[in-house]
């Protein structure tokens, strides 16, 4: 039928043809091939003409009311022209990126009252803040999924320049619950090591309990990987083997699984993306510097609205409550951590060294008084800032204070 009937015909003609079909004197038939229209709509149109004639109002070929921009209650408005014109004229890194669905989870945050992304947006078009451009909507993609919480886990981390100000790479160390999509480990740090991606899983463990597995990449600090060159092979040392990060779950009984592909990974990558459109934003607007306070941002502000009110958009629920429904329908994986388990060994850089003649080792660039078992290899438990603890055969000979 092409354009609506008030872009075709005139209204005085449409109200000709309504008169004529009224009074018998057009039959509907020609009614409705005149208009172009359906029968349901004649009827319609004939009803809202009577109706206008009894009452003697105005008659019109749309049954719609002048149009209004949308109006939020006074302090959101104030917010948002704030947020607008700071991201419009402001910002610098962000400078004219719109995240219309940030600013609808800040305005819950701040005001209890939800508004779609998309009732922003038109906000933002309408007060010149915004233009509008044709976007494709990417279809959601759903992956494999787990039968209950704390069977699978999912461990990553991202580099992305976090806080702008600085000027450098961060990286953010997640886990995630597979099957509740609830973020259940978090660190912000400078440098990727193994020793953050350790303090993340005893933070993790301590609270939820022991997983089942952890589902990670091929990164090094997770796997080793022997290279191989045309002229070269490179041949381990006697250290490199040992995987820390490895060594602690095997030493915890959780397994270890490794992604073969970065899509393989897409729940944890999704939720990086997530947050780099947030965090960094935050960081620039609010001078933030000092990792610190960006880790404070992120869990106490950002992570718990993703777990606590944010409904997941593959599972279509909350994932904390996800959580606690799988919990009451005994869809629970996670084991209690035995008792008599020492954590601060197991959760610590592990290296083996051979005592000297005479009591003996050498260990970061120090001497470390053994006082026994001379040429015989010993294991050195660091934790970093803090002690190291000497073992032979898994028993405790020396603790040093750090």
């Amino acid at each position: 039928m092409g354009k609506q009937l008030h872009k075709r015909l005139k209204k005085e003609f449409v109200e000709e043809v309504l008169r004529a079909f009224n009074e018998k004197k057009m039959s509907k038939r020609e009614a409705v091939e005149l208009l172009e229209i359906k029968r349901t709509q004649l009827y319609c149109l004939r009803k809202r003409w009577l109706r206008n004639r009894i009452k003697g109002g105005e008659f019109k070929l749309y049954n719609r009311a002048k149009y209004l921009p949308r109006q939020f209650p006074e302090g959101i408005e104030k917010y948002l022209h704030q947020e607008m014109s700071y991201i419009r004229d402001g910002a610098n890194r962000y400078r004219k990126k719109f995240n219309f669905s940030f600013l609808s989870e800040e305005i819950e945050k701040r005001y209890k009252i939800k508004i779609h992304r998309n009732s922003i947006r038109r906000w933002a078009i309408k007060r010149g803040y915004y233009e509008q451009r044709k976007e494709e909507k990417k279809k959601v993609k759903i992956r494999f999924e787990m039968s209950g919480i704390g069977e699978l886990y999912q461990h990553d981390s991202s580099q992305h320049i976090w806080l702008p100000l600085t000027k450098r790479y961060q990286k953010l160390i997640l886990t995630i619950d597979d099957y509740s999509r609830r973020i259940v480990g978090s660190l912000l740090v400078e440098k990727e090591t193994s020793w953050g991606h350790i303090c993340v899983v005893r933070a993790t463990i301590k609270r939820y309990g022991l997983p089942l597995a952890y589902y990670v990449d091929k990164h090094s600090i997770f796997k080793f990987c022997e290279h191989k060159g045309v002229h070269v092979k490179y041949v381990k040392g006697e250290d490199e083997g040992e995987i820390q990060f490895r060594r602690v779950l095997e030493d915890l009984g959780i397994g270890i699984i490794y992604a073969n592909s970065p899509e393989a990974k897409g729940k944890i990558e999704k939720i990086f993306d997530y947050f780099q459109r947030r965090l960094p934003y935050l960081c620039e607007k609010y001078k933030v510097k000092d990792i610190k306070e960006a880790n404070r941002i992120l869990k106490e502000d950002l992570i718990p609205y993703y777990n606590e009110k944010r409904e997941h958009e593959e599972t279509g629920e909350i994932p904390v409550k996800r959580w606690r429904k799988a919990v009451r329908e005994g869809k629970v994986k996670l084991r209690r951590v035995p008792s008599g388990l020492d954590l601060e060994t197991i959760f610590s850089l592990q290296y083996r060294r051979l005592v000297k003649k005479d009591g003996t080792i050498q260990f970061i660039g120090r001497k470390w008084k053994v006082g026994k078992f001379p040429l015989n290899v010993v294991k050195v438990c660091l934790v970093p800032e803090k002690k190291v603890v000497i073992l032979k055969d898994g028993k405790k000979i020396r603790e040093y204070w750090l």
